[in-house]
């Protein structure tokens, strides 16, 4: 398979390589960038579509799943955050579905997961960051905010503020190579079985990657799963001193 440089790392070339060809992308950005457009767009027109088809009565198998999806991921946050659900529910299961749909495309030929390159990944990282830093600062405003890192008793505060405040930093950190390593080993080793077979059989192809392909679905939904419940865990941490407060 080739490989293009786009972006300063090794990629698959996939079908929107053709933007690049006619020079409708300029060659620096990196081929994940569009791909990660196209999820965007998708993902965009199926839920216009299903929103203008939805029935109070009598709905339909693909309502019903859907239905089904936003209440089990209403469960899920509320499970964690509480009452912040009602604000949360919509932004982690967003991200949730956007991060597995990410992953699984790489299983589509001609595709490559935006998942399996670093930029994309940390990008997430840093809007989950983001993120658990505005519900804290929001909830418990910018001096009890800060104050938490101080920690109890506050004379031990030059001793604990540091660590804390690593800690967080490690947040992002810890959350992109987790997700990039879990998928860009998954698509690896589907293109080296993908490569064995090719080489010592031809044409005449044995679908040795399938297997390969089935823990990949579920390794994608495992890797969503994870990221979207450990933004949701330190966001509950970050607003717990104002659940304390109610």
């Amino acid at each position: 398979m080739a490989e293009s440089g786009h972006g300063g790392g090794l990629e698959h070339p996939t079908w929107l390589h053709f933007l690049y060809a006619y020079k409708i992308l300029p060659g620096w950005l990196p081929e994940m960038v569009p791909v990660t457009w196209l999820v965007i767009l998708l993902l965009s027109v199926m839920v216009i579509i299903a929103s203008r088809k939805l029935r109070l009565r009598n709905a339909g198998r693909f309502q019903m799943a859907l239905e089904f999806a936003v209440t089990s991921l209403d469960g899920f946050v509320r499970g964690i955050v509480g009452d912040e659900a009602r604000t949360l529910t919509p932004i982690i299961g967003s991200v949730f579905i956007f991060i597995l749909t990410l992953s699984l495309f790489g299983l589509v030929p001609g595709f490559t997961s935006p998942t399996a390159n670093p930029n994309t990944t940390v990008s997430l990282a840093l809007l989950a960051f983001l993120l658990v830093q505005y519900f804290g600062i929001s909830r418990l405003g910018p001096r009890k905010y800060v104050m938490h890192f101080v920690g109890d008793p506050w004379w031990l505060g030059g001793l604990m503020a540091p660590l804390h405040i690593i800690g967080e930093l490690a947040r992002p950190l810890s959350l992109s190579i987790r997700l990039f390593g879990n998928i860009f080993g998954e698509e690896t080793v589907i293109a080296v079985f993908v490569l064995i077979v090719t080489s010592a059989l031809g044409n005449f192809l044995i679908p040795l990657q399938f297997p390969m392909q089935l823990f990949a679905i579920f390794g994608s939904f495992i890797q969503a799963l994870v990221f979207s419940m450990l933004v949701s865990i330190y966001i509950a941490v970050a607003v717990a001193g104002h659940e304390e407060q109610h």
